[in-house]
């Protein structure tokens, strides 16, 4: 953590939950910077708000995080690793992290989404949250560690968008939805208890219903997919194919939403993946054979799960800390290119 600035750095070694006004005001810096990311790699909506689509055209290698899920240690453990040895990137030396490749413009990160609601080895914390939470505690001492992992996670993304907000994207995941909602793609959420309600709930109780609105806006302003020459990523498998402008307008659909943050293993349609490269590089001239999908959402026993012919690539390991970097001058070999970083 020796590179990494003094914010970040007291963000990921925090053992408190984080203090109303500074969340407060990284929320509306945040909310700021998304805001205004009506770029030439994020086309503005149909109905002239932010798109859903990242498109990347400065063919820059493109490091993809899985699921996070209230991980802030693999967060760290990221930002800190050197690329050297497996980033032929010019500008990389033996002594570049993470953090210095994004801070030098050298690198794109996309995050697939999920960034609270931890899932590993902490089923026996849910648990008991949930025994005080329904004892009329919602605030209790489990439910506060469960928080504090998960704030300083979400806060340490906010920070990087901040800092890099053409090099680094966070993208919707089925979890980025503070007020449990079942509508517009979203659906409550519970896995080891009825966490969705329990994090709602946490949130209006010990910060107030204005942190849990600004929460919302900041999920509202994500992104749901991304894109280059050489991939395709989203949080979840797409259930079925979109048009190009459909993938845009995603958040006026509430199938497209659903279909790119909630489809099971065997759910979605034969070709949903291949469709949609194509659809996405149709007016590039590009074989879409030459491009790879990548998501995370259900989890995978080693490194990757192939689906669709090979085409689609599931990444998400809850046990490892394993990233996938694409490159611009060779196709994606999952073997080699899927690595944990250094811990």
């Amino acid at each position: 953590m020796l590179d990494l600035p003094a914010d970040i750095k007291k963000v990921l070694q925090s053992d408190s939950l984080p203090d109303y006004q500074y969340l407060f005001d990284i929320l509306i810096e945040v909310t700021s910077v998304l805001d205004e990311e009506k770029t030439s790699y994020r086309q503005t909506s149909s109905n002239g708000k932010l798109g859903s689509l990242i498109e990347f055209n400065d063919n820059l290698p493109i490091i993809v995080l899985p699921d996070l899920h209230a991980r802030y240690d693999f967060l760290q453990n990221f930002l800190s690793h050197k690329l050297y040895k497996k980033a032929n990137v010019p500008g990389i030396t033996k002594a570049t992290s993470v953090y210095q490749a994004l801070k030098n413009g050298l690198i794109n990160v996309v995050c697939v989404g999920d960034a609270i609601h931890s899932e590993n080895n902490t089923a026996i914390r849910w648990e008991k949250a949930h025994e005080e939470f329904m004892n009329g505690k919602k605030t209790g001492k489990y439910m506060c560690q469960e928080m504090k992992d998960s704030l300083c996670t979400l806060i340490c993304i906010m920070l990087l968008k901040i800092k890099f907000p053409q090099n680094f994207h966070f993208l919707k995941g089925n979890h980025e939805n503070i007020t449990n909602k079942s509508e517009n793609g979203d659906f409550a959420f519970r896995k080891y208890a009825d966490e969705g309600r329990m994090v709602c709930d946490f949130i209006r109780e010990y910060y107030g219903d204005d942190i849990l609105y600004l929460i919302s806006c900041y999920e509202d302003a994500l992104p749901l997919i991304a894109s280059s020459p050489y991939c395709v990523i989203s949080h979840a498998e797409p259930l079925m194919a979109f048009s190009k402008q459909q993938l845009i307008d995603a958040r006026l659909e509430a199938k497209v939403v659903e279909s790119l943050t909630w489809t099971r293993n065997n759910q979605a349609e034969d070709g949903s993946v291949f469709q949609i490269i194509k659809n996405l590089f149709a007016d590039k001239n590009w074989n879409p054979k030459n491009a790879i999908y990548l998501a995370g959402h259900r989890p995978v026993e080693n490194k990757y799960n192939l689906r669709q012919n090979g085409l689609f690539v599931q990444f998400h390991n809850p046990s490892e800390q394993n990233i996938a970097i694409i490159y611009n001058n060779r196709p994606f070999n999952p073997e080699k290119d899927i690595i944990g970083v250094e811990k």
